[in-house]
């Protein structure tokens, strides 16, 4: 948490305010929030998850523009004013994301970069939603935004963030700024670390039909890489169920990709290897995954 609030302090931007939820923590932020409390508005509240202290943060505060910054990342100095700058240089743009420096337990980092034809700003709704290349500590975003598209979605435990960004950009044109201005820290205590594979992927699934479900104004092409995508998320969590042994329901997921993607062979042939005793289902599985999810 140290370590976050000194990057915030840091900014070459200074026209900023810090509110800051202690989501149930069990470790020293609130005491490193207290011994800030001069200097941000601070709340604590029962373990209610990410999206929830994120939108608490997003009510308590009045400003034109928000950025996020959990208490394991940090921000690099020049941040929010070359964000800022941007955003208030062009008032169509509502959002802007940055590269991004990853650190695991062993100190390791790589950037991570968009894909390399990921054009600067524009409508990327279709780029975003066939890879999120939005990290949530590299985000500005424009309030109206925010109003305009709802908030972090509480019902998801993971993906809250994704689900979010797509429906902005959706709504907006997005920029991406191809320099690293934040670090995130990722560890085996972390939240989104302990999350199983099935909720994982249940809940990818999820985010993106509630886009689907709330974002009638896509175009035709959005609307189609919408689909392709959820076709694909269905078609793993399908997978997945199946090399569990849950035939049943992973015929409905398969099903599902099916619907949203008539031509979807592979999905079809899990069908059928659906339909078989899960003790004969399992290795065949296994094979398939071999040669096809190449």
């Amino acid at each position: 948490m140290t370590r976050a609030l000194d990057s915030v302090f840091a900014q070459t931007y200074r026209q900023f305010h810090i509110y800051a939820v202690d989501d149930g923590s069990t470790d020293n932020t609130v005491q490193v929030l207290q011994r800030n409390g001069d200097r941000c508005c601070v709340v604590s509240q029962r373990h209610s998850g990410a999206a929830a202290a994120r939108n608490r943060a997003i009510r308590m505060s009045d400003s034109v523009f928000v950025a996020f910054l959990d208490a394991d990342d940090e921000w690099l100095p020049a941040k929010l004013e070359r964000q800022v700058t941007l955003m208030k240089r062009d008032p169509s743009l509502g959002l802007v994301c940055t590269s991004c420096a990853v650190r695991g337990d062993q100190h390791h980092s790589e950037a991570v970069f968009a894909l390399p034809d990921l054009p600067v700003s524009g409508r990327l709704f279709r780029d975003l939603v066939r890879n999120c290349f939005i990290v949530t500590p590299t985000v500005v975003v424009r309030r109206r935004c925010l109003e305009e598209a709802g908030l972090f979605n509480e019902s998801l435990s993971v993906c809250e963030d994704f689900n979010l960004w797509l429906k902005i950009a959706a709504r907006w044109r997005i920029a991406f700024l191809p320099e690293v201005l934040a670090t995130t820290y990722k560890h085996r205590e972390s939240l989104s670390a302990n999350i199983s594979a099935e909720d994982r992927l249940r809940t990818g699934v999820a985010s993106l039909e509630d886009v689907l479900c709330k974002c009638p104004q896509l175009s035709r092409s959005e609307a189609n890489a919408l689909r392709t995508a959820l076709a694909e998320r269905n078609y793993f969590y399908g997978s997945f169920l199946l090399s569990s042994g849950a035939n049943r329901r992973a015929r409905h997921s398969l099903a599902s990709a099916l619907k949203l993607q008539p031509i979807h062979w592979r999905a079809m042939v899990k069908i059928g290897l659906s339909l078989l005793p899960a003790v004969a289902s399992k290795p065949l599985v296994g094979w398939l995954r071999t040669f096809a999810d190449r």
